[in-house]
């Protein structure tokens, strides 16, 4: 066949040689590829995805004779699955620096247009190391080609062409060696990060609220107890970083009192629901002693009491709701001070130096959270006793009010008639108890005895792993001890909380059309 006319010894593949070889540090060839979006094809300097490849037994190892960037361009070799880029078909090769490569050589023998044909895939146990485009390894100092896909090159880079190693990347056991990332193509059974971040969020709390109004003001005390929880865990994880390298690497927080300030928030949010409920017990309370009046008043009368029912309803209401939008003030400073954060924080550095903190506990230690229900009905205790002054003072001041106003009236009538009653004393004090409001329940219309009541849920939280759940019947909460405790804790002051920005007056209207787009 050899000495066959159809014979072509040009023809390509007669003379095929194949090579192994290493690809060299990026800073080569990174500009070849945009890391970024662009409108014209023509701005990439390069010719897409090429690398350069120092192939061994053809190169030297280290950069003594040949440079890294006088190393030849080596195309790649995709697979039919992949396409090659028309009709929009097409794959990009996840190729990095440090990876080892075999391929052929298009030109033969002339050995000038490498191919990648595939990658050398690497495993758990090699060492990688963190530096490429060195003279560590030549041709006369023998050592390990192995290198880390984000190693440091000759050239440093910045801002987003620098590689971060993904969770999904990121080992949980401190490694032997430089480099928290696993590079390892068998890692895909190993925890990362990303499986502990992943869990966490999966065992995380997310509170539901009953709709009930028999339920209502439990069901907000249970999602003060959740929130709370949910931050004990976080503060946990944050103090175990300290010590831990696994909580270190998944730790996702920078500044710990942000995190209790958020909390302090979503707590602030179920606390409101207990402000309505007193708000809902003294105004009915205070609507049906004015009923009393109304029905003793003559009817000429009553357009003037409507007027006052009216302003003092919307005083209270107006009162109620300065106090709720200081509520997250109040929880953070309740929080603050049921966890002495820099004191956990100071401990658990120590054990981190030491070996042990003050309390003689190692850095082995590991600690469980638990929060318990009257965790929360302390924390709702102190923010309504830090509001019972103003609650009351408003109070008082309503009953003084009319009391004035129905002695103005009861003189007038008694100069007319005799025989009028005295109505100047028929609104009582309404200040009540906090269990009377608490557990203060309102008409239950029921016109022919006969309606379905709803199922109430079951409930109080769930989670993206077990679906909904509830707190177990211990930790119901009590109306009643958050009535004593509020006689007996202290009351707080409420931290300053940050306002939002706010434009002024002089700053120019933004039309939203066209801002952004002005041309210089």
């Amino acid at each position: 066949m050899e000495a066959s006319t159809l014979f072509n010894p040009g023809f390509l593949g007669t003379n095929f040689l194949w090579w192994v070889g290493q690809i060299a540090d990026d800073s080569t060839w990174r500009d070849n590829i945009s890391s970024a979006k662009y409108s014209d094809k023509n701005s990439v300097p390069g010719w897409g995805r090429r690398y350069k490849v120092r192939i061994i037994g053809l190169h030297d190892q280290g950069q003594e004779t040949i440079p890294d960037d006088q190393l030849p361009w080596a195309n790649v070799m995709y697979p039919i699955t992949a396409g090659g880029g028309q009709t929009n078909a097409s794959q990009t090769p996840n190729l990095r620096q440090g990876n080892m490569v075999f391929g052929f050589f298009l030109d033969g023998q002339d050995q000038q247009v490498p191919v990648i044909m595939g990658v050398l895939g690497n495993n758990s146990q090699t060492k990688l190391n963190q530096k490429i485009g060195t003279n560590r390894v030549t041709n006369t100092t023998p050592g390990t080609l192995a290198t880390s896909g984000y190693a440091d090159g000759a050239v440093a880079k910045s801002g987003t062409a620098r590689e971060v190693p993904p969770d999904e990347d990121k080992s949980v056991i401190q490694p032997g060696s430089p480099g928290a990332a696993n590079e390892n193509a068998d890692a895909v059974h190993q925890i990362t990060a990303a499986d502990t971040k992943r869990s966490a969020k999966c065992k995380e709390k997310i509170v539901l609220m009953k709709a009930d109004p028999a339920e209502l003001v439990p069901s907000a005390i249970k999602g003060i107890q959740t929130a709370i929880e949910n931050l004990t865990v976080k503060i946990d994880s944050y103090l175990q970083s300290i010590t831990s390298y696994a909580d270190a690497v998944t730790n996702t927080i920078s500044d710990i009192q942000n995190v209790v300030q958020s909390f302090s928030q979503e707590i602030a949010k179920y606390m409101k629901v207990i402000f309505d409920k007193i708000l809902e017990y003294v105004l009915k309370v205070m609507n049906k002693a004015m009923n009393l009046v109304v029905a003793a008043l003559p009817s000429s009368l009553r357009y003037q009491f409507a007027d006052m029912k009216e302003i003092l309803t919307d005083l209270i209401r107006c009162l109620y709701s300065k106090l709720t939008n200081g509520l997250p003030g109040m929880v953070l400073s309740a929080l603050s001070d049921a966890i002495d954060i820099p004191t956990l924080e100071r401990q658990a550095r120590d054990r981190a130096s030491k070996g042990e903190d003050e309390n003689s506990n190692s850095i082995d230690a590991v600690t469980n959270p638990n929060v318990p229900m009257c965790s929360a009905e302390s924390i709702t205790a102190r923010v309504l006793k830090s509001a019972k002054p103003e609650i009351d003072s408003a109070n008082n001041n309503a009953v003084s009010n009319l009391n004035f106003y129905l002695e103005d009236i009861n003189d007038t009538l008694a100069g007319i008639t005799g025989s009028f009653p005295d109505i100047k004393n028929l609104i009582p004090d309404i200040g009540g108890s906090v269990t009377s409001a608490l557990s203060f329940t309102n008409i239950n219309l029921s016109l022919f005895g006969c309606e379905i009541k709803p199922n109430i849920a079951q409930s109080d939280f769930y989670t993206f792993c077990s679906a909904g759940d509830s707190q177990p019947d211990a930790q119901a909460p009590s109306s009643k001890s958050i009535d004593d405790k509020t006689e007996s804790v202290e009351s707080v002051e409420g931290a300053k909380q940050i306002p939002y920005v706010e434009p002024t007056r002089a700053t120019a209207d933004v039309n939203n059309q066209t801002s952004g787009l002005e041309i210089d």
